[in-house]
């Protein structure tokens, strides 16, 4: 199994930070870089780190780099452009593992220009949110050989909890993408599920109780509807982001002649809350459509 001193990080968003808050925990030095050089100068053990002016920066302290950015072009320019990893002179022992939700189609592109050139490189999207993130419980779906998931697995084991690997290069995208187009689906689900018993007269933290114990219990009621009823909307994982992901799960339908009902209403549902301004609320934040056509909250 690989082992690991300096690591490199590109994106420290709301994802990216709490996983180099874990990394440092389980003591790598982090080559951090961001395009907002506060979110590098807000961790902590600042002498484990070490800020890189850009991605082919990060190449001159370690060979290893993790990315965690929010869409497929960020990859391929933090990968391709200018300044981008492959911009410069790269070692033989480069391994890229990138963990953004992205197309697999574009995933297996890099794997396969990475592989041509005798590289590593693993995907390895995540579940779990912010929280899991800054706990280090993250779920990681691997796509890649399998001698290169277990060179990652110390990196995995220090930022997540439930790592599987799911098959070949990409393998772990598709499986990020059924997971976020279930987790949109039960969202819109809950907002209407919720939205009616509310406007019907019984109090929602009452449904909430009872649906937690009852066949419709999930993610979004567990997670999300806590917070729906203290009215708060700040992220989290934003509509604009989870729109993103539904996007992908629409073009993958759509390249393989795939007829999927649900997923194309709820992408147009999705980008509706874009429309009204949401975007940048979290994902439970899609509740408020339901709440302006039903003229109620649902609140405690």
């Amino acid at each position: 199994m690989r082992k690991y001193e300096k690591v490199g990080l590109i994106g420290l968003g709301v994802m990216g930070y709490g996983m180099a808050l874990n990394l440092l925990k389980a003591g790598y030095t982090l080559v951090a870089c961001d395009v907002n050089t506060e979110r590098i100068k807000m961790l902590p053990n600042q002498d484990r780190v070490i800020v890189a002016k850009n991605a082919a920066d990060v190449l001159n302290y370690t060979s290893t780099v993790i990315t965690m950015l929010p869409n497929s072009p960020h990859v391929l320019s933090v990968l391709e452009g200018e300044n981008g990893l492959l911009s410069g002179s790269v070692g033989q022992d480069f391994f890229l593992i990138d963990m953004s939700s992205i197309s697999p189609d574009i995933t297996r592109e890099i794997g396969a220009k990475l592989y041509a050139k005798g590289y590593k490189f693993v995907d390895g999207p995540v579940s779990g949110g912010q929280s899991g993130a800054m706990n280090g419980t993250l779920t990681i779906m691997a796509g890649g050989k399998e001698e290169d998931v277990q060179d990652a697995m110390p990196l995995f084991e220090a930022v997540g909890k439930n790592i599987i690997h799911c098959g070949e290069c990409g393998a772990g995208q598709v499986v990020k993408v059924a997971n976020q187009l279930m987790s949109a689906i039960n969202l819109i689900s809950m907002s209407e599920a919720f939205t009616l018993g509310t406007k019907a007269g019984v109090k929602p933290e009452i449904i909430m109780n009872v649906i937690k114990g009852g066949s419709g219990r999930c993610w979004a009621v567990e997670d999300r509807m806590p917070h729906i009823l203290e009215g708060d909307f700040e992220p989290g994982f934003t509509i604009d982001l989870h729109t993103k992901d539904v996007k992908l799960a629409v073009d993958m339908a759509k390249n393989m002649n795939l007829p999927l009902y649900a997923t194309n209403l709820v992408a147009e549902l999705f980008k509706t809350a874009q429309v009204k301004g949401y975007g940048k609320k979290d994902n439970c934040a899609i509740i408020k459509l339901y709440e302006e056509l039903s003229g109620i909250t649902v609140r405690k």
